[in-house]
């Protein structure tokens, strides 16, 4: 069926974001082809905006929790975490935030309001844990034994933070200050002077985007999957026990200030 839109839908459609532009339009056609009709006016965009906004609103559960794609085969994925992902979802379900949400906001909670966590297999961090409230990102901490070195020079270039130290074409050291943890180099090694030691998580917390966006900050890292489930407990408890009208952790760490929140949820992990 051939489709047309009519003047005041094609202008309405150009105040839609571009990047979504497309995927607006196709589904308002099906829609109306689906009504037995083949022009689209105004009023079928303000329709499908609504029933858009109420399929929003009926999703809504109090948190989100995403992930990457490096549970499918990512190669540069450094952890595997879609047990760690599965048991987030059943923390996060028991914690009835969607009931704590609504004892401040009543019927008003939106997406936006949702506590949102998010984990990374790697540092690449595809999955953009720097603007969530609880970020996740997996690490290979690396072992470096020099006296290995065999001088192959494989380690150096796939380094993108210039973080390998060679003299003379050997191994000196891997300064800590620039390495990401992303294990690259550890990969490329033929003998054992850089190895991983161990897979790993670090967290960050308090990012978000809107009228006032901040990116996230590091709490802690070298976590295994099981204290990653832990701290992230420790946090919802304190985030449900302080925070006030539906505001983000990002907002409540401010409030509070850092060294408060940081010292409440760490000293928790570490009794």
């Amino acid at each position: 069926m051939n489709m047309t839109w009519d003047s005041e839908a094609e202008k309405t459609l150009r105040r839609v974001p571009f990047f979504v532009r497309t995927k607006v339009r196709k589904k308002v056609e099906e829609e109306v082809a689906a009504a037995g009709r083949n022009r689209v006016t105004k009023t079928d965009l303000e329709e499908s905006k609504r029933k858009h906004l109420k399929r929003l609103s009926e999703g809504v559960k109090g948190y989100s929790v995403e992930a990457c794609f490096g549970s499918s085969g990512c190669q540069n994925a450094v952890v595997v975490s879609a047990d760690l992902v599965s048991n987030l979802e059943s923390l996060l379900e028991k914690a009835d935030l969607l009931s704590f949400l609504r004892s401040h906001l009543g019927d008003q909670v939106k997406l936006h309001h949702q506590l949102r966590v998010t984990l990374a297999d790697c540092p690449n961090a595809c999955s953009q844990p720097q603007i969530k409230d609880i970020g996740i990102i997996g690490q290979a901490q690396i072992s470096c034994e020099p006296e290995e070195c065999t001088a192959c020079g494989e380690c150096e270039p796939v380094c993108q933070e210039s973080a390998i130290l060679l003299e003379d074409g050997f191994l000196v050291s891997i300064d800590e200050d620039l390495c990401v943890e992303c294990g690259a180099c550890a990969e490329v090694c033929p003998s054992s002077a850089i190895d991983i030691s161990a897979n790993t998580y670090k967290i960050l917390v308090g990012g978000k985007l809107g009228r006032h966006p901040q990116l996230a900050r590091d709490l802690t890292n070298g976590l295994y999957a099981e204290q990653v489930l832990n701290l992230v407990g420790v946090i919802v408890n304190f985030y449900k026990a302080n925070a006030k009208s539906g505001e983000r952790l990002g907002a409540l760490i401010n409030r509070v200030g850092w060294k408060e929140f940081e010292n409440s949820v760490l000293e928790v992990k570490r009794n």
